[in-house]
């Protein structure tokens, strides 16, 4: 057994030349609706079982739901100068910097007024270090798939570069999110402020079917200082002067969150403190307030008032039928608390508030058991693949056996790109499909699962779960 993973592992890994991309750099190459390119060698593709190639064929047929994005409109987007080193504003940066490729060189390739030739010769050192990370494997198959650019090395980066530049052009979302994807919905976390957003929700002013629902950050309640209560007080129209005054505009900002259309909420507070929130008293949460508008920032001064607002937030969310999707495990960038992502800590709040469903995001990484026991043990507790595919293709596909033994199959998402430029989403949807057929094929071989029952759990996993979980059909 270990050795037929590590073969399918060598395979799924290698860049090879299954499918050709138009070379011209004019416009990204087509496939048809619903399928995305693989990333096998020819001579993979041969020693594929029958079951493997039909269990790939119907998972290539499957439209995602993507549960998790933080792209710009393509509104926004055409604004934008790009290039191949755009493609570097997170994910792959973090793996040059971990490389150890200074600061200020990456900040340099990021920089469109510096000269091409230079910042490629700054990143030339780096890049053959972690382009075989599943971060760079993405690229290296949007490179493939997209531009006709079979990998990216001193030879090609020049071409990869100006095919980027020349394909931002209106439609290009279209092209490669909804038809080369095969993506039909996407979640979007809108972490930067687009004046286009409004008309990429109503699908371009209702020419085309939506693509982008969104869920809604109040981290800025939680994390609160007196920059951002003057911020809520412009948004929500009313002076903050007390915790009543808080919890004010945050039922203002619910009932919001519900006219606007958003399906749940999302957290991202692991990037700043760990997270378990005690169940405080409102009286305890009052006085941490009164030293917050003094002027006090510790956290241990602040986590009686910080605990209590996640507390409503999370009651709120249950009460308006709102799923709450929350960061765990892994922290992108360089340096952070790992252990205070452990989704272990969260357990009150799986406890005491039963109603509420908990979309946990990144299957924890690495806390892949951790999460597992809380899905199986917690009736509103679910698993999230987003962004799991890219960090580890084999841990993704390990998990996702144990998950499927473990935990019972609607409460599993398979897809979240997470990315904050389109072919990256791209290129992590190819991952994540061929992750998806390789464990199921893998079941199905074992004879643990018949051909039926693996094509009904891709589907799950991949789309209906999502629908289910959000209440998307609305949408559809």
């Amino acid at each position: 057994m270990k050795t037929q993973l590590i073969i399918l592992l060598a395979a799924a890994l290698f860049i090879g030349a299954c499918q050709q991309a138009d070379t011209t750099g004019t416009e990204p190459a087509a496939v048809p609706t619903g399928q995305a390119a693989g990333y096998c060698s020819a001579e993979d593709a041969r020693s594929r079982s029958t079951v493997y190639r039909q269990i790939k064929a119907a998972v290539d047929e499957i439209r995602l739901i993507d549960t998790h994005e933080h792209l710009v409109s393509e509104g926004l987007w055409l604004t934008h100068e790009v290039d191949f080193f755009y493609w570097f504003s997170h994910y792959s940066s973090s793996d040059l910097l971990s490389a150890g490729m200074p600061p200020d060189d990456l900040s340099f390739i990021r920089d469109t007024q510096n000269p091409s030739q230079e910042r490629w010769s700054r990143m030339a050192p780096y890049w053959p270090l972690v382009k075989y990370t599943g971060y760079g494997q993405a690229l290296r198959i949007a490179a493939r798939d997209i531009y006709g650019i079979p990998d990216i090395d001193e030879s090609t980066w020049s071409d990869l570069s100006e095919r980027i530049s020349a394909a931002r052009q209106p439609g290009f979302y279209e092209k490669i999110l909804r038809q080369k994807a095969g993506i039909e919905l996407a979640i979007l976390d809108c972490i930067s402020d687009d004046p286009y957003i409004t008309v990429a929700l109503s699908g371009d002013g209702g020419r085309q079917p939506t693509f982008f629902v969104r869920v809604k950050q109040l981290d800025n309640f939680v994390r609160l200082n007196n920059d951002r209560i003057s911020n809520l007080e412009v948004e929500y129209e009313q002076e903050i002067k007390s915790l009543d005054d808080v919890l004010t505009a945050l039922d203002k900002a619910f009932d919001r969150i519900i006219a606007e259309g958003y399906v749940g909420i999302k957290s991202s507070l692991a990037y700043s403190r760990i997270l378990r929130y005690e169940d405080t008293s409102r009286e305890e949460a009052g006085r941490a307030f009164e030293k917050l508008l003094a002027g006090e920032e510790s956290f241990e001064q602040l986590r009686p008032y910080q605990d209590f607002l996640m507390h409503q937030i999370v009651r709120r969310a249950g009460e308006h039928g709102l799923p709450v999707q929350i960061h765990t495990g892994l922290l992108e960038g360089s340096g952070n608390i790992i252990t205070n992502s452990n989704p272990t800590h969260l357990v009150n709040l799986f406890m005491k508030y039963p109603e509420t469903k908990f979309d946990i995001f990144h299957g924890s990484f690495p806390y892949m058991g951790e999460l597992a026991t809380l899905a199986k043990n917690f009736q509103n507790v679910y698993i999230d693949m987003c962004w799991l595919p890219i960090i580890s293709p084999t841990a993704s596909k390990l998990w996702l056996h144990q998950w499927l033994e473990t935990v019972p199959v609607n409460k599993i998402m398979g897809f979240g790109g997470d990315y904050l430029f389109v072919e990256g989403t791209y290129g992590h949807s190819v991952i994540a499909r061929q992750v998806v057929a390789e464990t199921l094929a893998e079941k199905v071989e074992a004879g643990y699962l018949t051909m039926e029952e693996a094509q009904y759990i891709a589907r799950r996993i991949l789309r209906d779960n999502a629908i289910e979980l959000f209440r998307l059909e609305r949408f559809l």
